[in-house]
C-alpha cells in the first residue's frame, strides 16, 4: 500500500486544473517570412511577442509557448482564476486588435485567435528539467483548431468557454464548423462591442432570505404533512428551511453526507454524538438523557453508535425485529430531545436506506401539532423509492427572477456597485442564490484593473481553495475525507505537518471550513469540498485514499467513523479492489444484522463490482463466491426463496465453486447455497452442492488445514439434511453419529456467524422427528431435553423459533398432542416477536396439521391456504406437498371432496417429482383417504400399498403402520401389510390415535 508520510505529496506530481487556453496566429506569415531578413524577422517577432506577453500577463495569464508567428497562453494554470475564461477572451481580442502593428515592409498585420476551456493535468515548474510541457490535455489543440477556423481579425471561442462567460460578452454563433480531430461544432465569434466590468466592491458576510413567498406559504399551509424542498445545489433550500428554525426554538438537523451514504443511520449517529457534548456518548449518558427508553431501546441507540454494549441485540433479535427496535429507539430519542419543534433532514439524495426507514417511521407517527418535518434534496428518485405512499408536500425551488436577484444583492449591502456591475453579477449567477452569495463575498479580491466578475462557481471555489495559502495542501487532503471529517484522521493523513489546528483556523477564517462538533470539521459547502478534490491528480487521489484506508485499519481504527462501509469507500477509490470487496462484504453483513436489507444488498453488489474489477487476482473468485452468496441470502429475505434474482445468485455460486470445488474457503458459501436449494425443493442442485462440500472437506483434510473439522461438519450437516428430506433415514443416523463425534460446543458454536446456523442444533432438529418416524419413540423425551439444553447453552435467540416449532413435530407424531401444541404456540410467538416471517408461516401450517379442528371452518381453511400460498410464493417448496395434502383433507371433511381429490393428487405428483420423499408416504395416505371418500376404493388401495412399500423401504415404521391400518380397512385386504407393520413394534408400544382409534400393539 502506498505510504504518504509527508505533506509534499500534494502537488509534487502536479494537479488537475480547468484552464482556458489562447492561441494567436498571424495570417500570411509564411509568405512574408520567406522574403524577410532573418535578423529583421527575429527583432520584429520579439517585439510582437513582447506586446502579446504584456497583454496576457496583465490579464493574469502566462505565455507557455512561442510557435513561429504564434503565441500560446494559458489562464488559470498556476492559480485558479474565477474569471479565467473572460480574461483569456479579452486578451485574445486585445492582441488581435493591437493598434499600429505592421510588418517591416509596411503592410498591416492580420491576426486571428482561438480560445478554448478544458481540464488539463499540470506539471510543477521545472519538472523534467524544463523540457516537458507545463500541462497535458487537448485544450491547447482545440484553441489552435479554432484559430485556424477564424478569419483575420476574428476571435473564435469553444462552446465550453462561451458557457463560462454567462452572457457577459456579445457573441454570434457559427454552427457547422469543422475542426480537425473534434468534428463539427457550433463555435462562437466574439463581437467588437465587448462589455467590461467595473471596480470591486467590499465582501459582505451573511446569507439573506429573499423572496420564496409562495414556497414559504405552501410550507405554512401544509400543517398536516411534511414538506420536501427540491432543487439543485445552492438554490436556497437550506436557507428557506432555516427560516422555520430560529435559534430560540427547539429543532434538530439531520445532515446526510456523500461519503457516509453507505453507513446505516449515519445522520442519527452524528446527531447522537453531538448531543453528548464531547462527541463520545456512552450507555450511561444515553440512559441519563433518554430516561423514557427501556433497556433494549438504549441498546438500540448504542448499536447505532457502534458501542460494544449494543452487540447484545444482535444475538437476540432477528434482522426485521432488530431494525424495528432501532427505528423505534431513534424515533423515541428524537421526540424526547425535541418534544415540540422543527425536524430538518438535509440532503436526502445522500441518505442511506436504513435512515430512510427511521424517517418513514417519523413521518407515519407525525403529530402536526407538535412537530414540523422539513426535508431537502437535489432530486426525488430516492424519495419516490423510500417514501412512497406517505403524504408529502413536494416544493420545488427555481432560480431567482431578476428582481429577486437584485433584492438579494441589496441585502448584501452592495449599493455602491454601479448598475452595469450589478447586472453582470446577476447574469453570471443565473438566479442561483449561492452563486450570487459567493460572487459578492469574494468580489473584493478581484484585480481592479481587469474589472471582471467571476464566470463560474467552479472556478470561484477553486480560487478560494488556492487563496488559502499555507492551508491549501491540508484542504486538498481533507477533501479526500469527504465533506465532514474528524480532525484526528486529517492530522494522521497530513503528518508530519505539526500545525494542523492553525491551518484549520485559517480555513475557517476564509469561510472554507466550519466546526461540525467536537473534533470534527466540515467544508462550508459540498461544492467547496468537490472543488478541492478535483484539483488532485488521479494518482494522488488514489494514494491518499489508500493511506486513509490504512489509517482506518490501524492508527485510527478506534474512530467512530472507522466502519467497513467507509473503509470500503476509500479502498474503492484507491483502486484496491479486493480489499474493497472484503470490506463491502463486511458492511453488507453489518447492515443485514441491523435489518437494513437495502443497504446490505447495495454493499453486496458493490463487492461484486470490486471483484469484477479485480480480474484474475488471487482470491477474487473466493470473494465473488462470498459476495454472490451474501446477495442471494439477502434477496431470499426481501424477494423470496425462489425469485429469479435469488436463483441467479446461487447459480453463479455453484458455477464459480465448481471451478475449484477443492477450496475449503468455499465452505460457507456452498453451505448457504445448499440451504437455499434444499428449502426450494431443488434436490438436483442440493445434491451437487453437497458433493462439492464433501470435496472441499476432503481437500481440507488432505492438506491438514486448520478449519478441516469445521468444513467436515458443514459437509455432514448438509448430507444429514438431504438424507432426512429424501427419507433416507438410516443414512441420516450415520451422518448424525459423525456430527456428534466431531462437534465441540466451545470450538464450533462460533460457526453460526459464518454458516448462518449452528451445525449441531440443525442435526438435532432433523434427528428427533426421524427417530419418531422410524418408531423409536422411547428416545423422544431425552432427545427433546437434549435439544432444549443445547439451545440454552448456545443462547442464540435467532434459533429459538426453529427449535420450538420444529420440536413440536415429533411430539405430535408420537401422540403427545398437547405438549406439541404448547411448544408450537411458543415458537410462533417468538417468531412474531423477532419478525421471523418464514417461521411464522411454517408454524401456521403445522398448527393446522397438529390441530385439524383449526381448519374445520372457512376462515381457518383460508388462513391455512394463505400460508401455503405464501410459502410457495417465496419459493419454500420443501414441505408443500405434505401441507397441501392436509389442506385437501380439511376440504374433504367440509364436503368439498372433488376439489380435495384434485389437490391431493397434485400434491402426490409434486412430492414424487421432487424426490424429497420424507413425507411422501403420509401424503399418499392422505390422498388415499380422499379417494375412498370419492368412492374410488381401488385407487385408494393402490395408493396405500405404495405408501406401505415406500415407508417400509425407508424404515419409517410409523408411516408404514398408519398406511397399513388404513389399507386393512378397505374390503378385500388380507391384513398382511398390517401384520408386517406391527411386527416392527414391541407388544407394549403405544402410538397416536389413527382414524379415531387408539392403536395398542400387543400380540
Amino acid at each position: 500500500m502506498p505510504q504518504l508520510a509527508t505533506r509534499n505529496v500534494i502537488g509534487q506530481d502536479g494537479e488537475r486544473r480547468q484552464v482556458t487556453a489562447l492561441f494567436v496566429d498571424m495570417a500570411g506569415f509564411s509568405e512574408f517570412a520567406s522574403t524577410a531578413d532573418a535578423e529583421d524577422l527575429r527583432d520584429w517577432l520579439d517585439g510582437f511577442y513582447g506586446q502579446g506577453r504584456e497583454i496576457v500577463e496583465a490579464g493574469g495569464g502566462e505565455v507557455t509557448e512561442y510557435l513561429g508567428d504564434g503565441i500560446v497562453a494559458v489562464f488559470g494554470l498556476a492559480r485558479a482564476e474565477e474569471h479565467a475564461a473572460r480574461r483569456a477572451v479579452e486578451a485574445a481580442r486585445s492582441i488581435v486588435t493591437l493598434p499600429g502593428l505592421v510588418r517591416p515592409d509596411g503592410q498591416a498585420v492580420a491576426l486571428r485567435a482561438g480560445v478554448a476551456t478544458g481540464e488539463v493535468a499540470t506539471r510543477p515548474p521545472g519538472r523534467g528539467g524544463g523540457s516537458l510541457p507545463r500541462m497535458t490535455g487537448m485544450v491547447t489543440t482545440l484553441a489552435q483548431r479554432l484559430q485556424s477556423a477564424a478569419l483575420p481579425g476574428e476571435v473564435l471561442i469553444a462552446p465550453e468557454t462561451r458557457d463560462l462567460l454567462r452572457g457577459a460578452l456579445s457573441l454570434s454563433a457559427r454552427p457547422g464548423t469543422m475542426l480537425k480531430g473534434f468534428g463539427v461544432l457550433t463555435v462562437y465569434r466574439v463581437e467588437p462591442d465587448m462589455a467590461t466590468g467595473a471596480g470591486p466592491h467590499p465582501s459582505q458576510a451573511g446569507r439573506p432570505f429573499i423572496g420564496r413567498l409562495s414556497q414559504r406559504g405552501r410550507i405554512l399551509a401544509a400543517t398536516d404533512r411534511p414538506c420536501l424542498l427540491v432543487g439543485p445545489a445552492g438554490i436556497g433550500k437550506s436557507t428557506l428551511a432555516g427560516t422555520f428554525m430560529p435559534a430560540d426554538r427547539p429543532h434538530a438537523v439531520f445532515q446526510a453526507d456523500a461519503l457516509s451514504s453507505g453507513e446505516g443511520y449515519a445522520p442519527f449517529r452524528q446527531w447522537l454524538r453531538a448531543l453528548s457534548g464531547d462527541g463520545s456518548p456512552t450507555v450511561e449518558t444515553l440512559t441519563r438523557r433518554f430516561k423514557g427508553l427501556d433497556g433494549d431501546g438504549i441498546l438500540g441507540l448504542a448499536l447505532v453508535l457502534g458501542l460494544p454494549e449494543g452487540g447484545a441485540l444482535l444475538t437476540r433479535l432477528a434482522s426485521n425485529a432488530l431494525r424495528d427496535r432501532i427505528e423505534a429507539s431513534l424515533c423515541h430519542a428524537i421526540r424526547a430531545e425535541v418534544p415540540k419543534g422543527v425536524l430538518l433532514f438535509e440532503d436526502l439524495h445522500w441518505l442511506d436506506s436504513a435512515s430512510f426507514g427511521v424517517l418513514r417511521q417519523l413521518m407515519q407517527d407525525l403529530e402536526p401539532e407538535r412537530h414540523r418535518l422539513l426535508m431537502t434534496s437535489r432530486e426525488t428518485i430516492k424519495i419516490h423509492r423510500h417514501l412512497s405512499g406517505l403524504p408529502l408536500e413536494i416544493i420545488g425551488l427555481d432560480a431567482f427572477a431578476p428582481a429577486e436577484s437584485r433584492a438579494y444583492l441589496d441585502a448584501f449591502g452592495t449599493a455602491e456597485l454601479d448598475q452595469a456591475t450589478r447586472d453582470d453579477l446577476i447574469r453570471h449567477a443565473g438566479g442561483v442564490p449561492l452563486f450570487l452569495e459567493q460572487l459578492v463575498r469574494h468580489a473584493g479580491r478581484r484585480n481592479p484593473a481587469a474589472g471582471e466578475i467571476p464566470a463560474t462557481l467552479s472556478d470561484l471555489l477553486t480560487e478560494r481553495i488556492d487563496a488559502a495559502g499555507a492551508a491549501r495542501p491540508v484542504l486538498l487532503q481533507a477533501s479526500v475525507l469527504g465533506r465532514s471529517f474528524p480532525q484526528r484522521l486529517l492530522e494522521e493523513l497530513a503528518a508530519p505537518q505539526p500545525d494542523i489546528p492553525q491551518m484549520l483556523k485559517r480555513a475557517v477564517a476564509a469561510d472554507i471550513l466550519q466546526p461540525a462538533g467536537p473534533g470534527r470539521w466540515s467544508f462550508s459547502h459540498a461544492l467547496l469540498q468537490r472543488a478541492a478534490y478535483r484539483q488532485l491528480l488521479r494518482g494522488t487521489r488514489e494514494a491518499l485514499h489508500a493511506r486513509v484506508a490504512e489509517l482506518l485499519q490501524g492508527r485510527c481504527a478506534d474512530l467512530p467513523e472507522a466502519g467497513p462501509a467507509l473503509l470500503a469507500s476509500h479502498q474503492c477509490r484507491a483502486q484496491l479492489h479486493l480489499p474493497a470487496a472484503g470490506s463491502y462484504l463486511q458492511a453488507s453483513r453489518q447492515a443485514l444484522l441491523h435489518g437494513a436489507l437495502a443497504d446490505a444488498e447495495e454493499h453486496a453488489r458493490a463487492a461484486l463490482t470490486m471483484c469484477a474489477q479485480a480480474g484474475d487476482l488471487p482470491g477474487a473468485t473466493q470473494l465473488e463466491i462470498a459476495a454472490q452468496t451474501a446477495l442471494g441470502s439477502i434477496l431470499m429475505q426481501s424477494q423470496g426463496y425462489a425469485s429469479a434474482p435469488v436463483r441467479t445468485a446461487f447459480a453463479e455460486v455453484l458455477r464459480l465453486a465448481s471451478e475449484d470445488s477443492s477450496d475449503a474457503g468455499n465452505g460457507a458459501a456452498l453451505f448457504g447455497s445448499y440451504s437455499h436449494a434444499i428449502i426450494a425443493g431443488n434436490r438436483e442442485a442440493a445434491d451437487d452442492l453437497a458433493r462439492l462440500l464433501d470435496d472441499a472437506a476432503r481437500a481440507a483434510e488432505t492438506r491438514l488445514l486448520p478449519d478441516r473439522v469445521e468444513i467436515r461438519l458443514a459437509a455432514e450437516a448438509a448430507a444429514n439434511c438431504g438424507c432426512f428430506y429424501a427419507g433416507e433415514f438410516r443414512d441420516q443416523f450415520a451422518r448424525i453419529a459423525r456430527i456428534r463425534a466431531l462437534y465441540d460446543l466451545r470450538r464450533h458454536a462460533p460457526m453460526i456467524t459464518q454458516y448462518g446456523m449452528d451445525i449441531f442444533a440443525a442435526a438435532q432438529m432433523f434427528e428427533v422427528p426421524a427417530r419418531v418416524f422410524c418408531g423409536e419413540t422411547a428416545q423422544l423425551t431425552a432427545l427433546i431435553e437434549e435439544t432444549d439444553a443445547h439451545q440454552a447453552a448456545l443462547n442464540i435467540p435467532l434459533m429459538q423459533p426453529y427449535a420450538l416449532i420444529w420440536g413440536s413435530v415429533p411430539l405430535h407424531a408420537a401422540g403427545r398432542t398437547e405438549e406439541a401444541l404448547a411448544r408450537l404456540r411458543r415458537g410462533i410467538s417468538v417468531a412474531a416477536e423477532q419478525g421471523a416471517g418464514f417461521w411464522g408461516l411454517i408454524g401456521t401450517c403445522w398448527h393446522h396439521v397438529i390441530d385439524p379442528s383449526r381448519s374445520d371452518n372457512p376462515e381457518g381453511r383460508a388462513v391455512f391456504r394463505h400460508a401455503i400460498d405464501m410459502l410457495r410464493g417465496i419459493g419454500a417448496l420443501i414441505g408443500l406437498p405434505y401441507f397441501t395434502a392436509h389442506y385437501a383433507a380439511a376440504l374433504a371433511r367440509a364436503g368439498e371432496v372433488p376439489e380435495a381429490f384434485a389437490l391431493s393428487r397434485a400434491a402426490v405428483e409434486e412430492g414424487a417429482a421432487s424426490r424429497l420423499l420424507c413425507w411422501q408416504a403420509e401424503t399418499l395416505r392422505l390422498h388415499a383417504d380422499i379417494a375412498r371418500r370419492l368412492g374410488q376404493a381401488e385407487d385408494a388401495a393402490r395408493g396405500l400399498a405404495e405408501a406401505v412399500a415406500l415407508a417400509d423401504g425407508q424404515g419409517a415404521r410409523l408411516w408404514q403402520l398408519r398406511a397399513a391400518l388404513d389399507l386393512s380397512a378397505i374390503p378385500g385386504d388380507d391384513g398382511a401389510s398390517l401384520a408386517a407393520a406391527r411386527s416392527h413394534f414391541p407388544e407394549d408400544a403405544s402410538l397416536p390415535e389413527l382414524r379415531g382409534h387408539r392403536v395398542v400393539l400387543a400380540g
